[in-house]
């Protein structure tokens, strides 16, 4: 009987001993392991874009002590830029980047800011602009959990300019000229101007502004100085204009991965997503001062646009092209007028 009793109590030590194994060295293991998402974006890795999202990367994975860690797929190395929406909501990517005006149909509802030529100019209020109106916009969220996503980050851009070998001194002086523009409600906006406008790829620019295909480009003044078409031309002129640019990019992360992180690393991720807006819009100013003075250190001359100028030239399009979106949005079976009109109370509350 004793004999029985020291085999059973011998038995249960052991059980204790495999609990406690189990407890303090395989808990710890659990508690570190890593969670790898994978970012796509089709910026090439080094352009402003990259660098902010490596920064919000760089950060997540120290404020979460490396659980957090990321795959980076740049330059459409794991998804094109129009196979991005698609291939986020599919979990081909967990993370990425998304320029909206891409999608006009699919994202319509986040292209709503995109006919205002006035509102806030400095990237810093424009991207709290931009929070403001997402936060009380149901039907933004509604839209992007369509596509099985969440928004991070809202990446803004800069001022635009529009520029070329020709003399340009107003805004009125582009009545009649060759300009290119990328579309959409650009090219609305400087048709209203008198432009005659020219549809081209980013890299064909150059080109046809040295041939007189084209007399201007109307693009933000950090890619005008990436194409170097300051150096086309004897006497070169470049418009910078305060205008509030509607267009914008957005990082956003899959559902069904963000329903798997835990409440700590969704914190970290969405407070790193706003910061992003900070870092992003210190890094626009600079570069725009510093293109700015190497283009007019190469003879480009610039003219700073009023905003009386830029008031003027909305009062002639402007809700020409608000009308157009709530038009468009109407027959394509979104309901936009609500966001339409929120929009246009929230933007003054920015205007600078």
């Amino acid at each position: 009987m004793r004999k029985k009793k020291i085999v059973l109590n011998g038995f249960i030590c052991l059980i204790f001993l495999l609990i406690f194994s189990i407890f303090f060295l395989v808990a710890p293991s659990l508690e570190a392991k890593t969670i790898t998402l994978r970012y796509a974006s089709y910026n090439p890795p080094r352009g402003m874009g990259a660098q902010t999202a490596i920064w919000l990367m760089n950060e997540v994975t120290k404020r979460t002590n490396g659980k957090v860690k990321f795959q980076q797929y740049f330059a459409g190395s794991l998804l094109k830029a129009r196979e991005l929406l698609r291939g986020i909501q599919k979990g081909t990517a967990d993370v990425g980047y998304i320029f909206v005006p891409y999608y006009p149909k699919e994202l319509k509802l986040l292209t709503v800011a995109e006919p205002f030529l006035l509102g806030p100019v400095h990237p810093k209020e424009k991207a709290a602009f931009f929070w403001e109106l997402y936060k009380k916009s149901p039907e933004l969220k509604a839209e992007l959990a369509k596509w099985n996503q969440k928004l991070v980050a809202i990446r803004v851009f800069g001022k635009h300019s529009v520029g070329g070998p020709v003399p340009l001194k107003s805004l009125a002086d582009l009545k009649g000229r060759k300009v290119r523009c990328a579309g959409g409600y650009d090219a609305q906006h400087m048709s209203a101007l008198g432009a005659k406008i020219v549809f081209l790829r980013g890299t064909e620019v150059y080109s046809a502004m040295q041939k007189g295909a084209i007399d201007a480009n109307y693009t933000p003044v950090t890619s005008y100085y990436k194409y170097k078409l300051y150096e086309i031309g004897k006497h070169h002129h470049l418009l910078v204009i305060p205008q509030f640019i509607g267009s914008i990019g957005i990082i956003t992360i899959n559902l069904d991965t963000w329903k798997k992180l835990s409440p700590d690393i969704k914190k970290i991720i969405s407070d790193v997503g706003k910061e992003y807006s900070k870092i992003e819009a210190d890094k626009i100013i600079a570069l725009e001062k510093e293109y700015k003075e190497k283009m007019k250190a190469k003879g480009c001359e610039i003219i700073e646009i009023s905003k009386d100028e830029v008031k003027k030239w909305a009062s002639i399009c402007e809700e020409a092209s608000k009308s157009k979106w709530l038009k468009r949005a109407q027959k394509e079976g979104v309901k936009g007028k609500e966001l339409m009109e929120r929009s246009s109370k929230l933007i003054k509350k920015y205007y600078d």
